[in-house]
């Protein structure tokens, strides 16, 4: 059997009440948005579900909510969802196996032309006022072919599925053991005090090996300045617009210089440390922004910005901070002139910031890769359905 069908023809609506027991414990379902499927909720009692109306949930049943259909929050409930219940927000379809592929099906309305008609079926401007219909839905019309070919591609695109999220977790430990590098290679907690000596660490006051710089500039009303700020959790600096010199109320702005170690006093709580690149020199900051030069005999500030990324180097700073509450606190210079750090040679400091450019342009293709991965699943998913 194939063809063009009305989801009417080939789905039926099953909506079991549950009678909710005060004392019972219930597994809600959830549906996640741009087709990410079915999770679980926390598991709650029945007093805690009130007079919330909910309904059974069983493997093989095609889900949708009706309020986030038109961004893909549609799934098919496996074992793993006998015995949940889903809210009255939730359509379940039972699919007959003669006619369709429940998978397939759902592979179809994530696929562009499918949500394309879920959208048009749900009027409405956004959110919670673009509801998807019962009647709406089922009106929809689908061009299938054989059911055997549904299933095989349903399969297929099952496994590019499972392939793409493996790479995912991939990246994802890469992403965790790569914000964790700079500070281990900066700071070597593998090696004890004496094993550092023997290396040829040396342990140092920050304020023997760098001195607080202030390029003060009066600003002018008919100049822009090129303007940066600094990411929390140590990931450096980025590009902000320009401060407008006939806008801004400050009247004294500060010039950095590459090779600077910068830090948001405002922000230092949280890790907004790092290294002034050379695409940022001669840019412009506030006075919330201390600037450093350091000993560049002895010290590399991209090292440095490493050995900030550290969230005890944070703490231990937040610590002698002024403020009321901690999105108030600033760390001032003094402080951090005052914190006593262990560093490598120049060579090896040298060879822990290669080593991290290197880590950083793996990364950034990493970024590249999840990018074609959604794309390639896209192009898969919508070459594969028929009428796509």
């Amino acid at each position: 059997m194939g063809g063009t069908l009305r989801i009417a023809d080939i789905a039926v609506l099953r909506r079991i009440p549950v009678t909710v027991e005060p004392g019972e414990i219930y597994r809600e379902i959830g549906i996640r948005s741009f087709g990410r499927g079915i999770f679980h909720k926390e598991p709650v009692t029945g007093a805690s579900l009130g007079t919330k109306r909910v309904f059974e949930i069983h493997p093989g049943d095609l889900v949708l909510s009706n309020v986030f259909a038109w961004e893909g929050a549609i799934g098919l409930a496996g074992e793993a969802e006998s015995g949940m219940i889903g809210s009255h927000r939730f359509m379940t379809y039972v699919v007959d196996p003669e006619a369709a592929d429940a998978n397939y099906l759902r592979h179809y309305f994530l696929s562009d032309h499918g949500l394309e008609q879920i959208r048009r079926a749900s009027p409405g401007s956004a959110g919670r006022n673009r509801t998807l219909g019962i009647a709406a839905f089922q009106s929809l019309e689908v061009q299938l072919p054989p059911v055997e070919e549904q299933r095989k591609a349903a399969q297929l695109l099952d496994h590019v599925n499972t392939c793409a999220a493996d790479v995912r977790t991939l990246c994802a430990k890469a992403e965790t053991l790569g914000s964790a590098a700079p500070a281990s290679l900066a700071q070597r907690h593998d090696l004890s005090e004496s094993k550092k000596q023997a290396l040829g660490w040396k342990q140092v006051r920050l304020s023997d090996v760098m001195s607080v710089s202030r390029i003060a500039c009066r600003v002018d009303t008919d100049r822009k300045y090129p303007n940066v700020g600094i990411l929390s959790f140590g990931r450096g600096l980025f590009e902000k617009p320009p401060i407008d010199g006939s806008s801004t109320a400050a009247t004294t702005l500060y010039q950095i210089r590459s090779h600077q170690f910068i830090y948001s006093r405002l922000f230092a709580f949280e890790g907004a440390y790092g290294a002034v690149a050379e695409q940022f020199d001669n840019y412009f900051v506030s006075n919330e922004f201390p600037t450093f030069d350091v000993d560049e005999a002895v010290l590399d500030a991209e090292f440095l910005a490493a050995y900030f990324r550290s969230r005890g180097v944070w703490e231990e700073l937040a610590r002698s901070s002024h403020g009321l509450g901690s999105r108030r606190q600033r760390v001032h210079p003094e402080a951090l002139l005052e914190l006593k750090v262990w560093i490598p040679p120049m060579d090896a400091q040298r060879r822990v910031v290669a080593n991290l450019d290197r880590l950083g342009n793996a990364l950034r293709r990493r970024q590249h890769l999840l990018g074609v991965l959604g794309a390639l699943e896209s192009a898969a998913l919508n070459r594969m359905m028929v009428g796509s």
